[in-house]
């Protein structure tokens, strides 16, 4: 929530934090998918596939 409320971070977007810290950039999962994995998968920051998951949900959700 701090994050979320914080005005030093107004404006800001498209970026990950983990206890209330930016996230680096991980390279690989961890073996066992329960572990607990810290950071982000760099396709989780890539502008152009947000582009493209905006654009195939809007043209999804206007479907009949």
């Amino acid at each position: 929530m701090l994050l979320a409320a914080s005005p030093l971070l107004e404006g800001v977007g498209g970026r990950y934090f983990a206890d209330c810290a930016e996230a680096e950039p991980v390279s690989r999962r961890p073996e066992d998918l329960t572990a607990m994995m810290v950071g982000v998968a760099p396709y989780a920051l890539d502008p152009e596939g947000a582009d493209r998951l905006w654009a195939t949900s809007e043209r999804l959700l206007a479907a009949d």
